[in-house]
């Protein structure tokens, strides 16, 4: 593919100003020397998921068997909007997170303020808890978490947790020595669905179909106490990993 022809602008939509300044001149480089820029299809490619990676600053939901806790960078998100609505859609095992500012007949709260300041509080429910861990067939013993992601909605911006995609950890936590310290450590185990065994992710063109489906949120085939009026009609095989548990969000 020639560059010759890509405007300033254009690059510059999606890079950085030395990003594209770097482009222009690589650009003119093969112009001298009379070579195309490589054009990368991503046919084939996988995207490994985001709980791979460090999740502390990712909107997130702990669950355990009677009892959630959203962490800060979910809270932050919706600062200031203290009560949520909890609808959980049976057939894509999905719940969504409905920030409210003023508190419904079916809302709970997830902050509070101390020190003026929101924080994250627990919310204690065997009986939701219960339809969670039923609808995914999960273990009880087991705390699990999902990642949030943000989309629209009829009621504005919600935050949606795919519960397929929740890693799952032990109770108990494995004890290891710190190669560098010589120190006697503790660290849970956690897993990942069976969706990723056997292979780095989900293929990138799923992702970018799903991604573009996903930007807003109908409530049809929602269940809970809450759904709009307009609206209201395994246990899989874990891949197992190791993970630090030295306190943060993770540990929440």
């Amino acid at each position: 593919m020639d560059m010759s022809g890509t405007s300033k602008t254009t690059i510059k939509q999606f890079v950085s100003p030395r990003e594209a300044e770097l482009i222009q001149e690589l650009a003119r480089l093969r112009r001298e020397q009379k070579q195309e820029l490589e054009f990368e299809r991503f046919d084939g490619y996988q995207l490994p998921p985001q709980t791979q990676f460090p999740m502390l600053k990712k909107p997130a939901a702990s669950i355990k068997y009677g009892k959630i806790i959203f962490n800060m960078a979910a809270i932050r998100l919706f600062e200031g909007l203290p009560h949520i609505l909890t609808p959980i859609h049976p057939g894509k095992k999905r719940m969504t997170i409905i920030p409210l500012a003023e508190e419904e007949s079916a809302s709970i709260d997830w902050a509070r303020q101390k020190d003026g300041k929101w924080i994250n509080r627990d919310i204690t429910t065997l009986e939701f808890t219960d339809s969670i861990f039923r609808m995914m067939g999960w273990n009880q013993e087991c705390r699990y978490k999902a990642l949030g992601r943000l989309a629209n909605s009829e009621r504005g911006l919600v935050l949606i947790f795919d519960l397929e995609d929740a890693v799952m950890f032990t109770p108990d936590k494995h004890e290891y020595v710190d190669p560098k310290t010589g120190e006697i450590k503790y660290r849970q185990i956690k897993y990942f669905p069976d969706t990723y065994k056997d292979c780095i992710g989900k293929s990138y063109n799923d992702y970018v179909a799903a991604r573009q489906l996903s930007l807003f949120e109908t409530f049809a085939g929602y269940q809970g106490e809450y759904v709009p009026k307009e609206e209201s009609d395994s246990t899989a095989s874990p891949i197992e990993q190791v993970s630090d548990s030295g306190g943060g969000d993770d540990d929440f």
